[in-house]
């Protein structure tokens, strides 16, 4: 498996007092950007599928109270990354027999990427327990991100397209 290749976006604390900056360190999860397209073949379907340059995640969106047990950065990144991506806008990009970019499980809701974020926890790490405990999380506490994704209604992004990249802005 490739992995994807990103970056670090840095959490804004230089000239910030001690007591914000502390705030950042307690509160704030790092957050990384694809810095090119990275395709991944599915292990229910086979399917490949694109998650585009840009994009701007934070792992597996862990509270940091259990990030000793679930780190959203360590055996959760991968299925994290592709589970952001459809929470965000319900939908993944593959290309289809002709090679035309196309949306792939669109609309399919919040049930749909939950398990396929276990499918893929599986396929990545074979961890049925870690997976587990992340699966209970989401199905605990996904509904909040599930909801505010939905309100946001972010600008679509597109594999292929040359997006720029955002990592040198600051984080707020």
């Amino acid at each position: 498996m490739n992995m994807p290749k990103m970056i670090p976006i840095p959490i804004k604390t230089q000239g910030k007092s001690k007591l914000v900056k502390f705030w950042r360190w307690l509160t704030f999860i790092r957050k990384w950007e694809l810095t090119e397209d990275w395709k991944y073949q599915l292990p229910s379907d086979k399917t490949e599928i694109i998650i585009p340059k840009g994009l701007v995640f934070d792992g597996a969106s862990i509270p940091r109270p259990l990030w000793m047990l679930l780190s959203p950065t360590g055996l959760l990144f991968i299925p994290g990354l592709i589970h952001d991506f459809g929470y965000r806008y319900d939908y993944l990009w593959t290309t289809d027999s002709s090679g035309k970019l196309v949306k792939y499980k669109e609309n399919s809701g919040r049930k749909f990427w939950d398990d396929l974020f276990w499918q893929v926890n599986l396929k990545v790490n074979d961890m049925v327990l870690i997976g587990s405990l992340a699966c209970l999380a989401l199905y605990l506490f996904g509904w909040w991100s599930w909801w505010s994704n939905r309100r946001k209604k972010e600008t679509e992004i597109k594999p292929g397209n040359p997006t720029p990249l955002i990592s040198g802005a600051p984080i707020l």
